[in-house]
């Protein structure tokens, strides 16, 4: 390659990587949404807890800074390891692409 060329993607074969990455999305978007509907059906169907106590935890990731929450400390350590493998699962793709 010169040093004058640009490397550009596009959307013209459907081995191009920037399709793959998109088809790749979709199929993630409904993935989740069927994890979420599963999740649902089985929530509404399992016998109410009698503790009444809810603990999670999550991440929320503004550009490459992670916001990690957590109801106790296990939950928060669970997000905390989710928050590391986004940003990994981000460096390689953007690694991958340029």
């Amino acid at each position: 390659m010169r040093p004058t060329e640009v490397k550009v993607l596009s959307l013209r074969g459907p081995s191009s990587l920037v399709f793959d990455l998109v088809s790749f999305g979709i199929l993630l978007v409904f993935a989740a949404f069927a994890v979420i509907f599963v999740a649902m059906i089985l929530s509404a169907s399992a016998k109410p807890n009698t503790e009444g106590r809810v603990r999670g935890g999550g991440v929320v990731m503004i550009g490459p800074i992670p916001l990690v929450f957590g109801s106790d400390m296990k939950w928060a350590s669970v997000a905390i390891v989710l928050a590391l493998a986004l940003i990994l699962v981000t460096l390689v793709v953007n690694l991958h692409v340029i």
